[in-house]
Formats: C-alpha cells, sequence, structure tokens
C-alpha cells in the first residue's frame, strides 16, 4: 500500500511540473504576443522592422527616382515598411503627406521640404510623438539628422567645370551665349543657380548668359530648351540645376543636330545613371556632379534607423560633391 501511494505521489508531482512548465513556456508568450485583429501591430513592437515616409519634391526626376529606389531596397533588406511621397513640389500636399505618415503610425519621416517654414508645424507634431524626422537637402526646426550639401557650393562645383571647359573650347575672348534651367520654385535652389553662374564666369568671363526658365523634369527641360534655341540660335551651352532637366536639353539640341562635343556643353547636376551614360559616350552632354542620389537614398535610410535605435549617427552630413566629366566618369559607373 505504501508503495502505490509513494507512485501516485510521484506521478501527480509530474504532472503539476508538466503543467507549470507549459503554462511558464507557452502561456504567457501566447498572452504577451496577442494582439487586437484588424489593429496594426507597431513596427518596433513586432520586431518585424520600422514603418518609415519618404516625401520628395517630384518621382520625375531621375535623382528623385533612383533615391527612392534606393530608400525602398534598403527598407525591403531591412524588413521595413516604406510610404512614399512625391509632392509635385506643392507645399500643401507636403503637408496632407507628412500628416498622413503621423496617422499611419510611422517612426520614421524623410523630408525633402518644399517650404521649410510651412513644413515646421507638422514636424514639431511629429516629434510630440516621438517620430524621427531625417531631413534632405533643407533643414526644419526640430529635425534629429539632415544629409544635404550647401546649395551654392553644389553649383559652383558645376560652374567651375563647365567654365573650365568652355575655356578649352572658345578660349576667353569669345562671346559664348549660355543659358540655364532653373528650380527658382525653392528658394534654395537659387543659390544654386547663382553658384553655377558665378563659377562658369570665374573661368570664362566671356560667357553671357541670354536665357532662363523653370525645369522639373525632362520633358520640361526639353521644351524650354527649344524655346531657347528659336530665340537664340547662337546658343551654345544650357546649364541645368538638375540632370532631370539637363537631359532635357541634350535631346533639343540633339534633335537640332547640335552633337559637336567641342561646340556645345550640357551640364547637370546629380550624377544620375543617364547622365554619367552620355558622359562616358562622349557626346555634348560633358559635366555632372556627383551627389550619388542611390548612396543617398540608402543613407537616409540607415540614418533615420540609428536614430530611432539610439545608435550613432552624425547629425549634419555634407555631400562630398565632386564634377564628373570625361576625365573621371569611370570612377562614378
Amino acid at each position: 500500500m505504501k508503495k502505490r501511494l509513494l507512485a501516485l505521489a510521484l506521478g501527480l508531482a509530474m504532472a503539476i511540473t508538466v503543467f507549470a512548465g507549459c503554462g511558464s513556456a507557452n502561456g504567457n508568450a501566447a498572452a504577451e504576443n496577442v494582439k487586437d485583429p484588424g489593429q496594426e501591430a507597431d513596427a518596433s513592437e513586432t520586431g518585424k522592422g520600422y514603418k518609415m515616409g519618404i516625401s520628395v519634391l517630384n518621382l520625375t526626376g531621375q535623382f528623385f527616382i533612383q533615391l527612392v529606389d534606393a530608400a525602398q531596397a534598403e527598407c525591403d533588406a531591412r524588413g521595413y515598411t516604406l510610404m512614399t511621397n512625391a509632392c509635385d513640389s506643392d507645399s500643401a500636399n507636403q503637408i496632407d503627406a507628412l500628416e498622413n505618415f503621423i496617422s499611419a503610425g510611422c517612426n520614421a519621416i524623410i523630408v525633402c521640404a518644399v517650404d521649410v517654414e510651412a513644413a515646421a508645424p507638422v514636424i514639431a507634431k511629429a516629434k510630440e510623438q516621438g517620430i524621427a524626422v531625417v531631413c534632405l537637402t533643407s533643414k526644419i526646426e526640430g529635425y534629429d539628422a539632415y544629409i544635404g550639401c550647401e546649395e551654392y557650393v553644389l553649383g559652383y562645383t558645376q560652374g567651375c567645370a563647365v567654365g573650365k571647359r568652355i575655356a578649352e573650347m572658345y578660349g576667353t575672348e569669345e562671346e559664348v551665349q549660355a543659358a540655364t534651367l532653373n528650380y527658382d520654385l525653392i528658394e534654395s535652389v537659387i543659390a544654386r543657380k547663382q553658384g553655377i553662374m558665378e563659377g562658369v564666369q570665374e573661368y570664362a568671363p566671356n560667357v553671357v548668359f541670354v536665357a532662363d526658365a523653370t525645369a522639373a523634369d525632362q520633358e520640361e527641360g526639353m521644351t524650354n530648351t527649344e524655346n531657347f534655341l528659336q530665340a537664340n540660335p547662337d546658343l551654345k551651352v544650357v546649364c541645368g540645376v538638375s540632370d532631370g532637366a539637363a537631359l532635357g536639353a541634350y535631346q533639343a539640341f540633339k534633335a537640332a543636330g547640335l552633337t559637336d562635343r567641342d561646340q556645345y556643353l550640357i551640364a547637370g547636376i546629380d550624377a544620375t545613371d543617364e547622365a554619367l551614360k552620355l558622359i562616358g559616350e562622349s557626346t555634348i552632354y560633358q559635366v555632372s556632379v556627383s551627389q550619388n542620389p542611390t548612396a543617398t537614398g540608402k543613407d537616409l535610410v540607415v540614418t533615420a534607423a540609428n536614430v530611432l535605435d539610439g545608435t550613432g549617427f552624425e547629425k549634419d552630413s555634407l555631400f562630398d560633391l565632386q564634377a564628373v566629366t570625361d576625365a573621371n566618369v569611370a570612377d562614378y559607373q
């Protein structure tokens, strides 16, 4: 009888132990992971990755296309979700998008601001809710990190390279007519155009700027350059504040049969893939400036993640600007 009672006691103890073990290993964990059906889990809680929102000026210019593609690729590699907005350089549209990023539960916002003052209140709201803010090109009050450059220096880098090339082509005495494709809709980019013009004339004081027009992308760049050529048949040079606009100028010159690279010169900024290809092929598209949109798109995501994780990041990170010509284009392809 004593043996039978001892066996029963041991069996009961083992059952209790097994039950208790199941409860601590599975029951508590299951309770911790229960989410309200239909309610999206916060990315930082699930461990699947952050949700980020990115707002850029447009997705017609090659620079922003490559940048956003690279940001998306980096988010995909990290298991993050990326919401994308192209505001078409409309401040009201951008503010609506930023509000939507906040409502959607984004952990971080990446923004290339149309109007920094107009965006400031919604960015302040994002910061109040613990959202990381990374700025591209322009700084908005309260930002966590910034990636960009001094706009004047960006333009000046292009202008100096263009001026040197014009001096090779025409010397510094013969008048050379030039035009600019601007983006004066954004104040900071006005300084970029100014840098272009002053850089050109530093090395080629014989250049006369005879035309200027706003161009956000290749289509506008081509249309405006066609108008330039009609009004100024002796036009030799077009400098764009972006490769997107300048690629349109290239198409207009090409369509007009103006393809001798010792007479004509097109220059842009951003060192996009298409611009680099044309420079490498020794066309009249002879200068760009490397901002490396692919690397920048990745860096924006990495920086935002570092802000969220509390790991090391530079608050203000500047591009290492380099003029790209046929002499060094192979280093960028």
